[in-house]
């Protein structure tokens, strides 16, 4: 039931959102970067998008200028403000996003979804994922066992003591915290999956099936304990989720939303199981979509893209683009191991920025597309782009 109104709304939020939101608050942002403390230039128009500018800027940045525009003149308006700024960001509606918006821009998810098949033998899944295998040991090793639960008073003790605290600590000023009726709807259509030691519950996740779909939806850890954390006591909720959804016959899990960004701690974590990624159909999330534009790439830009790297349309599916760090030695064994941390199950391509030229021992794996910076340095999104599809007919 909850998924089919999910639907239902994200369909009808298709349609107000254009009309709700046709004036556009546009922002010019001054603070420090994160790579180097110098002082750069965001332009955010449209949703605030937090997790852009809390990655882009060490510390709360200072407002330059602000306007609030009809979006039909919003292009306009950031055509007129774009040499001020390093990066322009614009969260908008998709229906907006085709109608008012001519130029050529980085299309990124406002958030992704991870999903993984079920595996019909868990021994040989283990065999195949050597991080996954620890994990699964582990929760073996400590006992953390399972109980599942549909009672009513159970979901406000998850509430209050498990999801809220969980989320607060974990996400910091970047937590958004479900009202207690969406969550309490979700969990009506599904169960709590508890996480049980010596007739203590350290942690639960509300999940629901959906035909062959298991939906791991919101999860929490009692009182948000730091040490529970890396007890694995979430770890332990993905082994017995798996193990249900195969007792179920379910096919596939998806494991909910994350930031646009191989370099999200939640999203890594979530990667050592998936399969593959996909849009994340919530409702903003289905409907809504962050454009990104620079004048150069080198700078800061590119400092950016090295600790957050992001997670874009491409070829029907998604890429990555991430910037090799300009403070390191480019070796084949620094990229690699960069390469490795990133790596993404399902992608259609993984785009690396390079300052210099590639390291005549590194061995390109067939996703990664190596891009001299220098190149592309200049022209925006549409440059990049252009370059890539000249690759790819080469």
């Amino acid at each position: 039931m909850v998924l089919i109104l999910q639907t239902w709304m994200r369909w009808l939020m298709r349609i107000v959102l254009p009309v709700s939101r046709w004036r556009v608050p546009v922002v010019l942002l001054r603070g420090p970067d994160r790579a180097s403390g110098r002082v750069v230039h965001l332009l955010s128009a449209g949703w605030s998008y937090d997790f852009i500018r809390e990655r882009f800027f060490a510390s709360e940045p200072a407002v330059v200028r602000t306007l609030t525009v009809p979006v039909w003149r919003l292009e306009r308006v950031l055509g007129e403000w774009r040499a001020q700024a390093d990066l322009t960001v614009i969260g908008i509606d998709r229906i907006s996003s085709r109608v008012f918006l001519r130029r050529r821009y980085l299309a990124v998810p406002m958030s992704v979804g991870c999903w993984m098949e079920v595996p019909e033998d868990m021994k040989a899944f283990a065999r195949q994922r050597q991080n996954c295998a620890a994990d699964i040991r582990r929760v073996r090793i400590r006992k953390l066992d399972v109980h599942f639960s549909r009672d009513e008073e159970d979901f406000d003790l998850f509430y209050d003591r498990y999801y809220k605290p969980h989320v607060s600590r974990r996400h910091g000023s970047l937590a958004v915290v479900g009202a207690r009726a969406r969550i309490r709807l979700i969990f009506k259509s599904g169960m709590l999956l508890w996480i049980v030691r010596d007739g203590e519950r350290l942690a639960a996740s509300i999940e629901i099936v959906r035909g062959t779909d298991y939906h791991r939806m919101v999860n929490g850890v009692m009182d948000g304990r730091a040490d529970l954390l890396a007890e694995g006591v979430l770890t332990a909720t993905y082994v017995h989720s798996i193990e249900k959804a195969r007792e179920l016959g379910c096919t596939r899990i998806h494991m909910g939303g994350n930031e646009p960004s191989p370099h999200d701690g939640v999203f890594r974590y979530k990667n050592k199981w998936a399969t593959g990624i996909s849009l994340n159909d919530s409702i903003l999330g289905g409907n809504c979509i962050l454009l990104l534009d620079w004048n150069q790439l080198a700078g800061p830009v590119a400092d950016f893209l090295s600790h957050t790297s992001l997670f874009h349309h491409d070829m029907g599916g998604f890429s990555a683009l991430w910037s090799f760090p300009h403070s390191e030695p480019l070796t084949a064994e620094n990229l690699e191991r960069h390469y490795r941390r990133l790596k993404t199950h399902g992608l259609h391509s993984f785009h690396i920025l390079l300052p210099g030229g590639v390291p005549v021992d590194f061995v390109c794996p067939t996703e990664v597309h190596l891009i001299p910076l220098p190149v592309v340095n200049t022209g925006g999104p549409e440059g990049l782009t252009s370059y890539l599809r000249g690759k790819r007919r080469a």
